[in-house]
């Protein structure tokens, strides 16, 4: 039961949103959390937010470590974990005959301003094959969807456009499952593609609905479709 550091130049390039769902998902993997050492992005984030003096803090330069991987990220492709576990992962590509009823955009994993403009790129323009759920991290997150443009449209008015349902008030909504009328919950055998960080029986409410855990591009490009789909495939050209 361990720390996970994560490091390297591709966690440079990160923003601090994306390096969160890093951080998030390493205890879905069995760590005891996930920690990446401050930059000047993440002390620029912080400084941002709180008019209070902070003090970073750093691991020692000689610490040990327990063990130590090295990943080309130029060799990683979209992927998606099946049900009934985050690391069931399989590349999106190999799914591609998996139909979906829902898509489900949210949590505090997959609801952050950056996860919603990933999928805003990829919706505009298109209109979505499934019923698509909204759900934003927080109440900053939400009204962001009503300001941040691309190409003069709001994300709230390209989500709108694409045929997703109303943006839900910020919550772990059905994340979690929830009572019968939580919004987004599933009740039968509905298959899901979901942006959450589990998929364990009945997370999300019933016991008989699958749950794909997916990228928001690889969830969008999904609900475009109607099957587990690789973004790339929506993003050539």
């Amino acid at each position: 039961y361990r720390a996970m550091e994560f490091r390297g130049s591709a966690i440079e390039e990160l923003e601090i949103e994306e390096r969160m769902t890093i951080c998030n998902m390493a205890v879905e993997a069995g760590a005891k959390n996930g920690i990446i050492a401050p930059d000047q992005k993440t002390l620029r984030y912080v400084a941002e937010r709180t008019s209070k003096p902070f003090q970073p803090i750093f691991g020692d330069a000689d610490a040990q470590v327990h063990q130590d991987y090295h990943y080309n990220v130029a060799d990683l492709v979209p992927g998606v974990a099946q049900p009934h576990a985050p690391d069931q992962y399989a590349p999106a590509a190999d799914l591609a005959s998996i139909k979906l009823d829902r898509a489900y955009i949210g949590s505090c994993t997959g609801g952050k301003l950056t996860d919603f403009l990933a999928a805003a790129r990829i919706l505009q323009g298109r209109r979505v094959r499934l019923d698509t759920f909204l759900v934003p991290a927080t109440r900053e997150v939400e009204q962001a969807l009503y300001r941040e443009k691309i190409n003069q449209q709001t994300l709230a008015e390209i989500f709108k456009e694409a045929g997703c349902l109303d943006i839900a008030p910020p919550s772990c909504a059905a994340c979690l499952g929830g009572p019968p009328d939580t919004f987004g919950r599933t009740h039968g055998r509905e298959v899901v593609i979901s942006t959450t960080n589990r998929n364990f029986i009945g997370r999300m409410g019933s016991k008989q609905s699958p749950i794909y855990l997916a990228s928001p591009l690889t969830v969008a490009a999904s609900a475009v479709t109607g099957r587990i789909t690789d973004p790339r495939e929506l993003m050539k050209g």
